[in-house]
């Protein structure tokens, strides 16, 4: 198993994922940031150009400050190699996929800095649950998957939304669903949507012209009544805070 990270944060990475007991017997590839802060799908592509496909893996793309809090070998062993999987993503509830937006995870977000009372963004999972598309902090794809397709990351989209076009890209090129799972893990951001990430809308909506998901923050793709209506509670939710 391959564990892929773009790291800048050195302490906060050794803490939730190097010397993590649950990421034992994980291959790690980290990439150093600090200097060039190079955009994350740039990263993660240069894994996958790199890799070798004769040997078989799950590839565990992560964040820094994500924290699993049972076995990451344990979890993998039921996940079908077909599909992408995660811990946290949004999908729509209502008649005919046209309601509106709902997270599922039972990921718990802290802030970065260990201040304030944990949360849930999501709503609890007891089983595998298809959703749209994932949160950037954990992707967990197979090699086999991503040698069948080719399957690579937009490097349009330097630091937002590379997880999300990724899940998305899949299912609307391939077919291929994304499943959140009952996952017990811990997310150290606390971070809010930014500007930046909603400047990267309108490119995602030339994308998908035909098409509209939506991830844990916000719609993206065809501009729907949904989408504009989330888009403007999520601006007025994020960023006078």
């Amino acid at each position: 198993m391959n564990l892929i990270s773009a790291v800048r944060d050195f302490s906060m990475f050794n803490k939730c994922v190097r010397n993590n007991q649950n990421c034992t017997g994980v291959r790690f590839h980290v990439f150093d940031n600090r200097e060039e802060n190079k955009p994350i799908p740039v990263c993660y592509n240069s894994f996958l150009e790199q890799y070798d496909y004769s040997n078989d893996s799950w590839f565990v793309f992560c964040h820094e400050d994500f924290e699993l809090r049972e076995k990451l070998s344990e979890l993998v062993n039921n996940f079908d190699k077909r599909f992408l999987h995660g811990v946290v993503g949004g999908c729509r509830k209502g008649l005919c996929g046209f309601g509106m937006q709902v997270i599922y995870g039972n990921m718990i977000e802290v802030n970065r800095d260990g201040s304030g009372v944990a949360w849930y963004p999501g709503r609890f999972v007891s089983r595998p649950l298809v959703v749209e598309a994932f949160d950037c902090c954990c992707l967990i794809v197979h090699s086999s998957l991503v040698k069948k397709y080719n399957l690579r990351f937009d490097e349009n989209l330097y630091f937002d939304f590379y997880v999300e076009d990724f899940c998305a890209m899949a299912k609307v090129k391939y077919r291929i669903l994304s499943y959140v799972h009952p996952v017990k893990c811990c997310h150290h951001s606390g971070s809010k949507a930014t500007e930046r990430f909603y400047r990267h809308l309108p490119y995602l909506e030339k994308k998908y012209p035909k098409n509209c998901f939506v991830g844990t923050l916000t719609y993206f793709g065809t501009p729907t009544w949904q989408k504009r209506l989330q888009d403007k509670m999520m601006r007025l939710l994020h960023l006078r805070n």
